[in-house]
């Protein structure tokens, strides 16, 4: 599943929360505080899993990005032997659904820094 987050028709207020409001990314050890919105649009950072509100800003933008996507239609990949998918990552929100156990997929990442 496939979006790109510049067709979820944000209101430039709607984009200044993105900007704003604080997240936790949780990533173990790792974790940091950020926004959904880097600064200028750079990427957009969403993930469900491991994101959560600081404050109520952050549950306001989180719902705000939550509704647009839930309401937003998404291209869907169906897989061929051998297809190969790149995304932009900063650009493109993704899912994928459960894979049969035993089905033989495997996911390669690769970061190109251009």
């Amino acid at each position: 599943m496939l979006l790109d987050w510049r067709t979820l028709d944000f209101s430039r207020e709607e984009l200044n929360l993105l900007e704003e409001a604080p997240v936790l990314v949780r990533a173990g050890r790792r974790s940091f505080y950020s926004t959904i919105l880097a600064m200028g649009g750079a990427f957009f950072r969403y993930d469900p899993g491991c994101l959560e509100a600081v404050d109520e800003r952050g549950q306001r933008a989180l719902r705000l990005v939550e509704d647009r996507i839930a309401g937003a239609p998404s291209d869907v990949h169906h897989w061929c032997q051998g297809d190969i998918l790149i995304i932009d990552n900063w650009r493109v929100l993704h899912g994928r659904s459960p894979s049969d156990q035993g089905s033989g997929r495997r996911l390669a990442r690769i970061l190109i820094d251009a």
